[in-house]
């Protein structure tokens, strides 16, 4: 009994969390679709849900002001490079083929890698730039085309899950930066972020941003769990990757596959080709080369 409950326990168990939260949360957001709203509304609407119950969670945190102490540009970065990963990746499965975008942002291992080279100084050594190639390797495998003669993401869907892996990138790398900032104020932070970038990107985007008045009920409902769910999950993930080594987050955080690959075929009928398995699995392999590398190995 104890030894289930113990930290390392618990935090496989909240990242097992993260991964099907990740896995099956496109369902909601497609639902939000279906009521009438556009991509990004259905992102900036959770993203302001979470904003206010984390807001109120932290209101000690933040009348503390031990976030202060975080330069300015570092803030603005990390809120920017959350509001990315997030609301890119959103958008990406309301729009796009789920596995598809999901791949592309399992390049993040390879981002931050780069960015940790070049923000950090962090030297890599031979596992970690075999792992950057791998990344790559796997994203031009799936996405080459023989009609367009090139590796490049097919649809501005996969663009925006590729641009969130870059986000998500960034993010893990300003998480090192900011290794004192309390956890429930950093989540207020990171879901303000997402209310300002996608509020300010709502003009952009066509459609409407309401959902239809017969469906209005319903999708605020969807909102407030999604919201909460958001916000729960972020913790989630803190949690697990305070108690966990980076190649035990990378080797747990890909079960959001299989529960995005199961959950796109059962609800939505989508099949990835064998190629695109092939690269799938040299991307994955890319992020444990990488967190094999991070713990030193």
């Amino acid at each position: 009994m104890t030894s289930f409950f113990s930290k390392k326990s618990l935090a496989i168990i909240a990242l097992l969390e993260v991964s099907s939260f990740w896995g099956l949360c496109w369902v909601g957001y497609r639902q939000l679709h279906v009521f009438g709203m556009s991509g990004m509304a259905a992102g900036v609407s959770t993203s302001i849900v979470a904003a206010i119950v984390a807001g109120m969670l932290a209101w000690r945190a933040l009348r503390e002001g031990r976030w202060r102490d975080v330069p300015w540009p570092v803030l603005l970065l990390l809120m920017a490079s959350s509001a990315i990963s997030a609301l890119g990746f959103t958008w990406g499965m309301v729009h796009g083929e789920v596995m598809r975008v999901m791949l592309l942002f399992y390049l993040m291992p390879v981002w931050t890698v780069i960015l940790a080279h070049l923000i950090l100084k962090e030297k890599a050594n031979w596992a970690g730039w075999l792992g950057v190639g791998l990344g790559l390797l796997g994203a031009a495998l799936m996405l080459y085309d023989p009609k367009l003669g090139a590796p490049w993401p097919a649809s501005p869907a996969e663009w925006s899950g590729l641009a969130a892996g870059i986000g998500s990138g960034l993010l893990n790398v300003l998480v090192k930066q900011t290794p004192h900032m309390r956890s429930d104020s950093r989540a207020f932070f990171l879901s303000v972020g997402g209310v300002v970038l996608g509020l300010s990107w709502l003009p952009f985007e066509i459609g409407p941003h309401l959902p239809r008045a017969d469906s209005a009920g319903w999708a605020v409902a969807v909102m407030l769990v999604m919201g909460c769910l958001l916000l729960f999950t972020n913790r989630m993930y803190q949690y697990g990757v305070r108690h966990l080594t980076s190649h035990q987050v990378v080797v747990i955080l890909p079960f959001e596959l299989v529960v995005g690959a199961m959950s796109s075929w059962l609800i939505a009928g989508e099949v990835l080709s064998v190629r695109a398995w092939v690269g799938g699995a040299l991307i994955l392999s890319a992020g444990v080369v990488s967190a094999w590398w991070s713990d030193g190995h």
